[in-house]
């Protein structure tokens, strides 16, 4: 078994530096099933982590900060996105999430390499979270710094050709534009896990799951 974690949070603007996180998803995953027992969208997506964020905390006690713009621009989202902007009982702080996280980190097999869509942002959002949570030294336990690893430089890599690095993981084009939402943490999560299985499995002559 070859352990992998990966993360992706949603947040109101790009500045990772300073904008509150809004919600995040992750998991865990077995690099090996990608040839022997590959993973479905749909079992990613039932099988993940999901945290939604306490906005007006991160806020008023952390000195995190959007504008108007990014703002509106999640208010124009469809409401299945737009939900997550509501406050709600299960909102996490920062300590609250941090304990989440460990606790799932604890639980798991040690972890080989952890993966984010683009390591400026979301390894920063989470190291950020973590300082505010006094768990920085805490979560280096489980998530080595030089164990990090970028989901687009790896397709990239593989494809010389940045664009491709969205792209549909699966042989049914239809049923992916139809079941994906971009922007739905789980869902971008889930779609990168099937994007490293799916060049995994091309390199190894098989053919690619329906979705």
């Amino acid at each position: 078994m070859s352990t992998h974690f990966i993360i992706d949070f949603e947040t109101i603007g790009q500045n990772s530096r300073e904008v509150p996180a809004i919600d995040c998803s992750y998991t865990t995953f077995d690099w090996s099933r990608f040839t022997e027992n590959p993973y479905s969208f749909k079992e990613l997506v039932l099988g993940m982590q999901h945290a939604k964020f306490n906005i007006k905390d991160q806020v008023k006690n952390h000195g995190c900060k959007y504008n108007d713009r990014d703002l509106q621009w999640w208010l124009d989202q469809p409401p299945e996105l737009r939900v997550n902007l509501k406050p709600s009982a299960d909102d996490l702080t920062p300590a609250q999430f941090m304990e989440k996280l460990i606790d799932y980190l604890r639980s798991s097999n040690k972890i080989e390499r952890w993966w984010s869509r683009s390591n400026s942002f979301d390894p920063v959002i989470l190291e950020r979270l973590a300082q505010y949570a006094n768990k920085t030294s805490l979560m280096g336990d489980y998530l080595k710094y030089w164990s990090v690893r970028d989901t687009r430089t790896f397709i990239d890599a593989k494809f010389d050709f940045p664009k491709l690095n969205a792209f549909v993981p699966v042989s049914d084009t239809a049923k992916w534009e139809y079941n994906f939402k971009a922007h739905d943490s789980k869902h971008d999560v889930a779609a990168d896990v099937l994007r490293l299985q799916a060049i995994t499995r091309a390199e190894n002559d098989l053919e690619q799951i329906e979705i």
